[in-house]
């Protein structure tokens, strides 16, 4: 998979601070950030995933059927 370049703007104390965070790790700013960036990335398509899997087990469990209704206006006003 081949690489893009892109380009953000920071905060001088930021970008200060994020040399200083790299240079700890040895390694560079783009790899910290890119590192970031997959990581966020990763868990975003973790959680629609999650999401999906409840919505999936929770049809099934409880065979929900949307739009149509077990009740009438009678038995919910029974005494």
């Amino acid at each position: 998979m081949g690489k893009k370049n892109i380009t953000i703007s920071v905060d001088e104390k930021i970008a200060r601070e994020a040399r200083i965070m790299a240079a700890e790790r040895d390694t560079s700013v783009s790899q910290l950030l890119a590192e970031k960036l997959k990581e966020l990335v990763g868990a975003r398509k973790q959680s629609a995933a999650a999401q999906k899997d409840f919505l999936r087990l929770t049809k099934k469990a409880y065979k929900l059927k949307y739009g149509q209704r077990a009740f009438n206006r009678d038995s919910l006003h029974e005494r």
